[in-house]
């Protein structure tokens, strides 16, 4: 088996088909679509992705997993990996889907390199609310986890998360007290170890997650708490101007959570707290307004 494609479901019925025929439709054939239906049983989302489910119940290569209650992502993740049987492992968010080459050209992409490159991952197209697109422009490759440390990588969703077994093999499952953000945690463990390759085509299409966007502002606070909490120890094995280059993107990313959620004292207080250079603020300042104006995703990268 090439490649295991796990697909982590809730609240989302309505779109479950369209990911899972995007899988179905891929011009690379040895594959297994594993679905986690983490809404859990006899509740009306479960029921009602049972019924969607049901439509693929001949379908050899398409294996469906209930858990008995509602766990979180990550669970549903471990759940799909420890079924896996595929080399390579991919990862389907329940609304987005893949274009019919994505398999296929990252497979070969990663069999064209040793194992030292573990992850894979390509350019995307984003669906906004607003009903614009919003185009990817990230292409960085090879080592790229002090990138990712920052969280000033663009993977886009964890729909663009591809990797090898022996990844998962080394580095372990998913964190299961992320409840949030978990693609991002396993990312960074990742990357410590594995260089990224990058293919430069639009190979999926993914949808703006409203349910993240509308977590309170207490609830991004721990969320921000528990990827503190657990890299910190990560900035005593860079050289100082990368841990200080670290430590200054995670504070503008604090100082950006408290704008976005109207927290203007709280914002203008951590600013003197934290005394980030004043050409620092001017630089990602342009850089939002570039990524606005032009609708493209990208990185910002903080040049001392």
């Amino acid at each position: 088996m090439r490649v295991s494609v796990i697909i982590p479901t809730y609240h989302r019925s309505t779109t479950i088909q369209r990911a899972v025929d995007s899988v179905l439709s891929q011009t690379l054939k040895d594959i297994e679509v594993i679905v986690v239906d983490d809404n859990g049983l006899n509740t009306p989302d479960g029921l009602a992705t049972q019924q969607a489910m049901s439509r693929y119940k001949d379908v050899h290569n398409v294996i469906y997993l209930q858990h008995q209650n509602n766990m979180n992502g990550a669970v549903a993740r471990n759940t799909g990996i420890k079924e896996a049987k595929g080399e390579y492992i991919s990862f389907l968010d329940d609304d987005d889907i893949y274009l019919p080459q994505r398999l296929e050209k990252l497979v070969d992409k990663l069999d064209d390199l040793d194992e030292s490159w573990g992850l894979c991952y390509s350019s995307y197209i984003k669906n906004m609310p607003n009903g614009k697109l919003q185009h990817s422009n990230e292409k960085v490759q090879g080592d790229i986890f002090l990138q990712v440390l920052m969280r000033s990588f663009y993977l886009g969703s964890g729909t663009n998360l591809f990797v090898r077994r022996k990844v998962i093999d080394e580095i372990g499952f998913f964190d299961e007290t992320f409840r949030r953000n978990q693609d991002l945690e396993f990312l960074v463990r990742a990357t410590k170890k594995f260089k990224t390759a990058f293919v430069d085509e639009i190979l999926m299409e993914i949808n703006f997650d409203i349910r993240t966007s509308n977590l309170s502002f207490f609830d991004q606070q721990k969320r921000e708490e528990l990827f503190r909490n657990k890299f910190s120890k990560y900035l005593n094995d860079l050289d100082n101007m990368s841990s200080y280059a670290v430590t200054i993107m995670w504070n503008i990313d604090w100082i950006r959570l408290c704008i976005e959620n109207k927290k203007y004292f709280e914002a203008i207080k951590y600013m003197f707290k934290v005394r980030i250079p004043i050409k620092i603020y001017f630089s990602y300042f342009l850089y939002v307004i570039s990524r606005c104006k032009n609708r493209i995703s990208y990185g910002f990268i903080v040049k001392l």
